[in-house]
């Protein structure tokens, strides 16, 4: 279901821990707690992460060894995987130089009661004994766990899917770590809520606002080599088809000339994005009848390309959605720009979508691009991007803010539904998000979010509440009627 791959993979420490007075007392009770630790590293290896192991701690003073491992080699979160009693003395103070999340483990295999039980058993097999004590200790000494899992996994979907959950979690965690993100132009005039301070994203994110010149980019367009735009017209023709003009009055045939100066845009922007290691941009520049309107406007079709990339692009200046769109990205969901459009109350449905930049990795079909004879709302004309998110599980993200001024992840899943799409050169998926879509999205709007955001696919709203967890940032989940999944029965 989710199947974008991270552009950072995330170090994942495993810290596995055991009672030494044990290992006199029961024989294998030490052989079982590696097996249980090495049965749980491969669970983790299912996922798109890189993982640090150090060997088994059941001393105080090898806590210490791999603490310092731990910290050395930079993870992003921690699983503590605990088989069965032991001490929380033994391992600790070894973390304690650590300041990552912190996930609790415990798989205990089932045990069936009716059978003879002997002491040493549950040594042998895992049970929970030492998860009050384990949580206690990591509240008190101020390195509470952001979640505990327990369960077998052989019984149990959820064990898997929660360890899986928390690996993505890491890799959007390790998005941020030396992410800097380009801000070119300023806000569409008069959007007060996409303004934001760029400190407080270096604050709240750790993503640094870096500040481009328009004019930069115009020299990189400019000096474009024709070996260079004729690779990326052919990166074009290989990625799209080119339609004509549609029923909608506003769209037009993509003439050569469109095409040749799309591909030239693109160029451009490619190098920016290198020049300065972006692992994103926002934009938005108007320009007036000059070289700065022509490049602003015809953006669409390269920062469509570079965002399919995992380089997220978001236009109209929104800084917060980009950081949205790099999110689910990270997660491995994808992340198309979006807003809302038309509503269709029979249906309970609503267009969800936006002229760019889109991300081709979730599309339903091959893209198409279309001339545009003007962008609603702005100036120029060009070349833009048709298609629909593909049918099926789909969420939306924004990052918000509260009335105090921080913010806050909104996140709402639903369904991408079939159905008759325009043709007017955007991306345009029909979204049903449970019964009654006028109340769900009065309670999107009433959350404080931007007036756009990140469509996605898959269900990812519980990585979402993981990953705000994970950095202290507030995360609500709107929902609204019948269970999504129940859409068009």
């Amino acid at each position: 279901m989710l199947d974008t791959s991270p552009a950072k993979r995330a170090k994942v420490g495993i810290l596995y821990a055991g009672h030494r007075r044990y290992w006199g007392q029961f024989e294998g009770s030490r052989e079982a707690t590696v097996a249980g630790a090495r049965r749980f590293e491969a669970m983790v290896r299912q996922s798109p992460v890189d993982i640090v192991m150090p060997d088994l701690v059941d001393t105080t003073e090898l806590s210490f060894e791999a603490g310092r491992q731990l910290e050395e080699s930079g993870i992003d979160l921690l699983f503590v995987y605990l088989h069965t009693y032991v001490a929380s003395g033994f391992w600790v103070p070894g973390i304690m130089r650590l300041n990552v999340p912190i996930v609790l483990v415990c798989l205990p295999q089932s045990f069936d009661m009716e059978q003879e039980y002997i002491t040493g058993t549950a040594i042998r097999k895992g049970s929970p004994c030492q998860l009050p004590e384990a949580y206690s200790a990591l509240l008190r000494v101020g390195k509470e766990p952001v979640d505990l899992i327990l369960g077998d996994p052989n019984r149990d979907p959820r064990v898997l899917r929660e360890i899986d959950e928390w690996c993505r979690v890491a890799n959007a965690l390790r998005m941020r770590r030396d992410c800097v993100i380009g801000y070119m132009g300023h806000t569409y005039d008069g959007m007060l809520d996409m303004n934001f301070d760029p400190t407080a994203i270096t604050g709240a994110f750790g993503i640094y606002c870096k500040m481009l010149e328009m004019c930069e980019l115009v020299e990189y367009v400019q000096t474009a080599t024709p070996a260079d735009v004729e690779a990326k017209i052919a990166e074009m023709r290989a990625v799209f088809d080119f339609a004509g003009q549609s029923g909608d009055p506003l769209t037009q045939p993509a003439s050569p000339e469109d095409v040749e100066w799309a591909a030239r845009c693109a160029v451009g922007l490619d190098k920016l994005i290198t020049t300065h290691n972006l692992a994103g941009l926002t934009y938005y520049y108007e320009g007036l009848n000059n070289i700065y309107e022509r490049v602003g406007a015809n953006l669409i079709v390269g920062n469509t390309l570079l965002t399919s990339r995992g380089i997220s692009l978001a236009g109209e200046a929104d800084m917060k959605t980009c950081i949205a769109m790099k999110t689910t990205s990270a997660l491995g969901a994808g992340g198309s720009f979006a807003e809302y459009s038309i509503m269709d109350f029979e249906r309970d449905q609503v267009y969800v979508g936006h002229d760019g930049p889109h991300d081709l990795r979730i599309t339903d079909s091959r893209p198409m691009i279309r001339g545009l004879g003007l962008y609603h709302g702005k100036r120029g004309r060009g070349l833009a991007v048709e298609f629909s998110i593909r049918k099926g599980d789909i969420t939306m993200l924004s990052v918000g803010s509260t009335s105090r001024g921080a913010f806050k992840y909104v996140v709402a899943e639903g369904q991408s539904m079939p159905g008759r799409l325009p043709q007017i050169a955007n991306t345009v998926t029909r979204g049903y998000f449970g019964k009654d879509v006028a109340s769900f999205v009065r309670a999107w709007a009433m959350s404080g979010v931007p007036h756009h955001m990140s469509l996605c696919v898959g269900h990812i709203s519980a990585m979402i509440l993981k990953l705000g967890r994970a950095m202290g940032i507030e995360t609500q989940v709107i929902r609204c009627g019948e269970d999504v999944k129940s859409a068009g029965n």
